[in-house]
């Protein structure tokens, strides 16, 4: 299933925010997938897929969390203006990703279970986390790209997109385009 997959090309990093972009729709796109399969209370969708949805949630997505904590919302905070209301913005992404954060664990013992050919604990609270977990995901990405990306595209300079691009591409082992 090309959804849970998405690698990222060395050239894109000298354009983070595409790249930041482009996962934030690899998300929606999972989180359209898990509601579907979750409403339906449809297990065999999610246990023939339990390996990719854990490595997106345990890998994927935590280094998404990291690009976003670490590097692109410590360069707003800094470059942003007054005006355009990072500050509370950015605390609000900080407490869902916390939130989140806890909700992936959850599901996290679930799926591992289901990879050990067992059923989840209770299946009727997995499938409830599971649908909070990919509403509350594209709440999350609706508010980033309207709020968040377009202001990096305002306010961060060519050197902070390198410096960003640099800091994505080494988190993933991947060495940054024109590096020695």
């Amino acid at each position: 299933m090309p959804i849970w997959t998405q690698p990222s090309p060395p050239h894109g990093f000298l354009r983070p925010l595409d790249v930041i972009s482009v996962e934030h729709d690899r998300q929606l796109t999972i989180s359209e997938w898990l509601l579907e399969h979750v409403d339906h209370q449809q297990l065999e969708p999610l246990e023939e897929n339990a390996t990719a949805l854990l490595g997106f949630l345990t890998e994927d997505l935590l280094l998404h969390h990291k690009d976003e904590e670490e590097d692109l919302f410590p360069l707003l905070r800094h470059g942003c203006k007054p005006e355009d209301g990072i500050d509370t913005i950015l605390a609000e992404l900080d407490h869902e990703h916390a939130a989140e954060g806890f909700l992936v664990h959850d599901i996290s013992v679930d799926i591992r279970a289901i990879i050990e050919g067992k059923k989840p604990e209770a299946t009727a609270r997995f499938f409830e986390s599971l649908h909070i977990f990919a509403e509350g995901q594209q709440r999350h990405i609706s508010w980033e790209n309207k709020m968040v990306l377009p202001l990096a595209h305002k306010r961060l300079t060519s050197q902070n997109l390198e410096n960003l691009g640099r800091n994505m591409a080494a988190r993933r082992g991947i060495d940054y385009p024109g590096s020695s």
